[in-house]
């Protein structure tokens, strides 16, 4: 309950007529460039493409504005990060991720934040084949009918584990449906992060985020 309420879509911007200013599915994922390394099997390394201005000026609208906002979060589907986030991710991942510079108002449109936020274009996706494996106990919910259709390659073949763990930030991609939601950290970028203090990323402290943490361990 302690996260802005949605995303807001300023007036004082104007976008193209008739269109929305997240990307479509199909629109998005028809340019994804593939750049998977040799040697991998049963996974698939895809670079996304940057996205024009009026797509990223999307700022945050903020109902509960009396307390700190958090350093990264993700909100109906968009990830959004201060600044500290911001040099972090581009310190320890060069791989070309986009960020735009947006406000966090509260619902008159008025700023709340002092921090400097930004709108990121995760632009590291990956493809997991479903291996079939079952899935085996994680310390949060996994839906078996979607993330359990990868989590459990991952978690059985050691090749694509490896391959994983050596991406510093990354989305999984259903080449046929909607990009799903979560945003996977390896443990030298989630370290990076705690170490420059960033808040929003602590760790599920008991079985299943009974605490309401922000952070999971696959």
């Amino acid at each position: 309950m302690r996260l802005p309420a949605e995303t807001h879509f300023s007036p004082q911007r104007p976008i193209p007529f008739k269109m929305d200013r997240s990307p479509s599915t199909i629109e998005y994922h028809a340019y994804f460039e593939e750049v998977t390394p040799n040697g991998y099997a049963h996974c698939k390394l895809y670079k996304a493409p940057i996205l024009p201005m009026w797509r990223m000026d999307v700022p945050l609208k903020v109902t509960l504005c009396d307390y700190d906002m958090i350093d990264i979060l993700v909100l109906n589907n968009q990830i959004y990060a201060s600044d500290v986030v911001k040099n972090i991710i581009e310190t320890h991942d060069p791989f070309g991720h986009q960020f735009w510079p947006v406000d966090v108002v509260d619902e008159s449109g008025t700023p709340v934040s002092t921090t400097q936020f930004y709108h990121m274009n995760m632009r590291r996706y990956v493809t997991i084949e479903d291996l079939g494996k079952p899935l085996l106990d994680a310390d949060y919910r996994v839906n078996k009918d979607i993330e359990g259709k990868y989590v459990s390659s991952i978690q059985h073949d050691v090749l694509v584990r490896d391959f994983v763990e050596s991406l510093p930030i990354w989305r999984h991609f259903f080449p046929r449906y909607t990009i799903d939601i979560p945003l996977f950290i390896n443990e030298p970028m989630f370290k990076a992060l705690q170490a420059g203090g960033v808040t929003g990323i602590k760790e599920f402290t008991q079985f299943d985020g009974q605490l309401g943490e922000m952070v999971a361990h696959v």
